[in-house]
């Protein structure tokens, strides 16, 4: 099973929902050989300065497929496997501490864990495949505290956690019968809030339904343009978001009082290499092959978005990460703070997230994979450049 941190198809995989039910999305590009700050502003360089991961060895360090990586107040790597159903708890200096969960629907048992966060009851919530559980967690484990059951029809869907304002639980996914992403805000009596994203037009940016039959049943997939635009949108704590389609550098900045802004900037995507117009064509001809189609209903853009992923870090900072160039070693971000450009960051582009890190000023948790398909839980440490 295998999938990159922001790629919508590969998401899907995953969550094992058709490709145009997966929330996160991005084709992995960007802009031309990085672009100078609108205004002076400072420059964080990240480095991996630890791996959690092997090929064999003891059981704790061996991963299946790493779902989320958090870090606790006491500087613990908290790291869910998806496909073991359990969260693992690392100290600091990567020694084993301890794991909790196991597959199940009971209290404290899990099912895929995918995604997790530290809520300001200071409990860890970890998203599952159709409910939330919240853990308090102690110097030797984890005790399972309360559960919220999904509001969302997208069973499975691989989405961050965040909490809004007034405390309450934000939870991503479609409204039954509805089409489009939504904020569902539980809160106390299982009361729900909902916010439509965007549009129904803006959300299905560079998708093709394509309708099949297997057997005597009709199945409905999504195509969609190699390293073409795609609706994307990042979720912060105390309520901040953000949308954008990644063709623009034009980010909608949603506030918590319902208000929102608009981040603009003068960039565009690099021009496509050789290789990636080769493994695009390549993609093409699979896909008319696969769903017998005389005509894709994409070609290949003369660039990339300019965009890849939209994500806030602990201190509600909007990062607005650019796409590279082909070979480009170094994934580059803009960091706005309710809108103004405060930091720009750059970290190894081998460290991959899912649209959705946890990352302060200072720290960036991802995941490496190796020529083996050997996951590992990594910690990137930033610090400025003079």
């Amino acid at each position: 099973m295998k999938f990159e941190a922001g790629s919508l198809r590969q998401a899907a995989r995953l969550t094992g929902v058709p490709v145009g039910l997966a929330l996160f999305g991005g084709v992995a590009a960007c802009a031309d050989g990085g672009s100078p700050a609108p205004r002076e502003v400072p420059v964080w360089e990240g480095s991996v300065d630890l791996e959690i991961g092997e090929v064999e060895g003891d059981d704790p360090y061996l991963f299946t497929t790493i779902g989320s990586v958090v870090e606790d107040d006491r500087g613990r790597m908290i790291v869910a496997d998806y496909q073991t159903h359990e969260v693992r708890v690392f100290e600091p200096d990567g020694r084993f501490a301890f794991r909790f969960g196991g597959q199940g629907e009971g209290p404290g048992e899990l099912t895929n864990p995918c995604c997790m966060t530290f809520g300001p009851d200071g409990l860890l919530w970890v998203r599952e495949s159709v409910r939330y559980s919240a853990f308090r967690l102690d110097d030797e484990g984890a005790e399972y505290v309360r559960g919220l059951r999904s509001r969302n029809a997208s069973f499975g869907l691989i989405a961050p956690v965040t909490f809004d304002t007034e405390g309450r639980l934000v939870d991503l996914g479609l409204r039954a019968g509805d089409s489009r992403f939504t904020r569902f805000h539980l809160g106390p009596d299982e009361a729900v809030d909902t916010v439509a994203m965007a549009t129904v037009e803006e959300q299905a940016t560079g998708f093709s339904p394509v309708e099949i039959t297997v057997g005597d049943q009709v199945a409905n997939f999504f195509l969609y343009q190699p390293f073409g635009p795609l609706w994307i949108h990042g979720h912060g704590p105390r309520g901040w978001w953000a949308t954008a389609v990644s063709s623009d550098y034009a980010v909608t900045l949603h506030h918590p009082d319902g208000s929102t802004s608009l981040i603009e900037a003068p960039l565009q995507g690099s021009e496509l290499s050789p290789d990636e117009r080769r493994r695009a064509q390549e993609r093409i001809d699979e896909e008319k092959e696969r769903f017998d189609l005389r005509e894709h209903p994409f070609g290949i853009p003369d660039r990339k978005p300019v965009l890849e992923e939209l994500f806030f870090d602990r201190g509600g900072r909007l990062w607005v990460e650019k796409t590279g160039f082909d070979g480009q070693e170094m994934h580059e971000a803009d960091v706005y703070r309710e809108g103004t450009l405060v930091a720009r960051y750059r970290w190894p582009r081998r460290v991959g997230h899912l649209g959705f890190p946890w990352v302060t000023e200072s720290t960036l948790y991802g995941t490496t994979r190796d020529s083996l398909d050997v996951w590992r839980a990594a910690r990137v440490r930033f610090i400025r450049v003079p």
